[in-house]
């Protein structure tokens, strides 16, 4: 598509005497300043001039015979009135965006009965460019409408019998932001844990001649677009309207949206229409941050641009939603790394809610879990752990569970996040200290145990007295023996 924005030119071209009227073979021409050689440029002539006063300033128009039914229509007699002789005036307030308006009417009664430009740009010869400006010459007097694919409205000029107008920029913008749930500012960048949802705003920034407006959006695999929660039309000086919802369409799929983005917001001619200078539109939607998203590093990157007219693009807007993750290290006093620990996330000291995670695929590791997901308790593995997906923000550790041996955690041990991964760093297998979220835990020296030497000696003792005690008996039953025999 090229974009069309309905440019309005009043042209009326005159001879240079003052009378009133001019020769048959007289003929004009129109030149546009400040033009881009890329687009296109076509014109149609709405009026013939029939006659001019130029000291006077008076002009006499008439509808030219192609657009005869056009003033007719209730929608023409807002602008253009027309005498009982067919004599045509203009009656509209003179404003740019009161002209463009009318100029996109006239260009859709254009369209819509395949009415022909007088001349265009795309036939050879028919427009001369010089420089930055190009020329259309060899025109018959009259009140030109100017189309054009640059994106520009062009000034009301009258010139006898030439014409020369100034292309001015038009283009429509935007202004994409994101909402930081912690501060709920609007900036270009957030934090937020996996499974939360981001709020996203984009403000279209309008220009008279807003025509086939669709904003496009593109996001990164790590978000999934949920939806869009309100569109709202500001308009200087007075409340914000919301965009009633049969004026725009959300498309979503690669079968709906036509250039492959995540979704698109194609908005009504009837919205379109109603659009000033310096009016703003407003969408609002949301996304969830999902398991696929990048951890730190480049973030999650959502883009908006609008194409408008007939495929011009305004410009692109993007902002990031950043994600981190830490490591957990358990060692022993002596920064040896040790199994069996268990751990909870906590967002306070004492009480507070858990920070319910889930055990990921590769099952080294852990991510923050979805609201619907049960969650998991933390088990480090080699004396490190892996857990992902968090926002910035104070959290806890707490220990439920003490390798074999070792003393548990009294309490909880804090750590924070801020801009940035607590990444755990080695040398080798030896852990620095000072990286990741480092838990230390200790053993005791071993107590004296039941079945020490104490108890070995009181066995030998007592087996000793009971050796001899036995040996007593034995001796005085042999002697009581010897005796009765005697």
């Amino acid at each position: 598509m090229k974009k069309i924005i309905s440019l309005l030119l009043m042209l009326m071209l005159v001879a240079s005497m003052p009378l009133a009227a001019f020769a048959d073979d007289e003929k004009g021409s129109i030149t546009i300043n400040g033009i881009s050689a890329d687009n296109t440029y076509e014109i149609y002539r709405l009026l013939d001039l029939e006659s001019y006063d130029v000291t006077a300033g008076a002009y006499s128009y008439k509808a030219n015979a192609a657009w005869t039914e056009f003033f007719k229509t209730e929608e023409a007699k807002k602008y253009m009135a027309t005498d009982a002789d067919g004599y045509v005036t203009w009656i509209a307030a003179e404003d740019d965006d009161t002209k463009a308006t009318f100029a996109k009417l006239a260009l859709s009664y254009a369209k819509d009965n395949k009415i022909a430009p007088v001349k265009s740009s795309e036939n050879a010869g028919e427009f001369v460019i010089t420089g930055t400006s190009g020329k259309f010459s060899d025109l018959e007097l009259g009140y030109y409408l100017v189309d054009s694919t640059v994106g520009a409205l062009c000034g009301l000029t009258t010139t006898n019998p030439d014409a020369s107008i100034n292309a001015k920029n038009g283009i429509p913008t935007i202004d994409k932001q994101v909402k930081e749930d912690s501060t709920n500012q609007w900036g270009a960048h957030n934090t937020a844990d996996i499974a939360q949802t981001v709020e996203y705003r984009v403000t279209i920034n309008v220009h008279a001649g807003a025509e086939n407006y669709v904003l496009h959006d593109v996001m990164d695999e790590g978000l999934t677009f949920n939806k869009v929660t309100s569109v709202e039309h500001v308009i200087p000086g007075t409340e914000t309207h919301t965009v009633p919802a049969e004026d725009y369409v959300v498309k979503t799929g690669e079968t709906d949206v036509t250039d492959g983005c995540t979704f698109e917001i194609a908005f009504s001619k009837e919205l379109c229409d109603k659009l000033e200078t310096n009016d703003k539109i407003i969408v609002h939607y949301d996304a969830m941050l999902n398991r696929k998203a990048v951890i730190a590093g480049e973030g999650n990157v959502n883009k908006a641009w609008l194409t408008f007219g007939e495929g011009n693009e305004s410009n692109e807007d993007s902002v990031v939603t950043y994600t981190y993750g830490f490591d957990i290290i358990k060692t022993d006093s002596q920064n040896k790394l040790i199994d069996g620990a268990e751990f909870k996330i906590y967002d306070a000291a004492e009480g507070g809610n858990e920070v319910k995670v889930v055990l990921m695929d590769d099952g080294m590791s852990y991510r923050r879990a979805k609201a619907e997901e049960e969650g998991a308790a933390i088990v480090v593995k080699g004396g490190k752990i892996r857990v992902d997906g968090m926002d910035n923000g104070t959290y806890y550790l707490e220990e439920t569970k003490a390798p074999s041996g070792y003393n548990k955690l009294s309490a909880r041990q804090k750590f924070i996040i801020s801009d940035a991964n607590l990444d755990a760093t080695f040398n080798g297998e030896i852990y620095s200290t000072g990286s990741g979220v480092h838990v230390v835990n200790k053993t005791g020296s071993m107590l004296p145990e039941t079945g020490g030497i104490g108890t070995l000696l009181f066995t030998v003792l007592g087996g000793t007295t009971a050796l001899g005690t036995g040996v007593v008996l034995v001796t005085k039953k042999r002697m009581s023996k010897i005796e009765d025999e005697d």
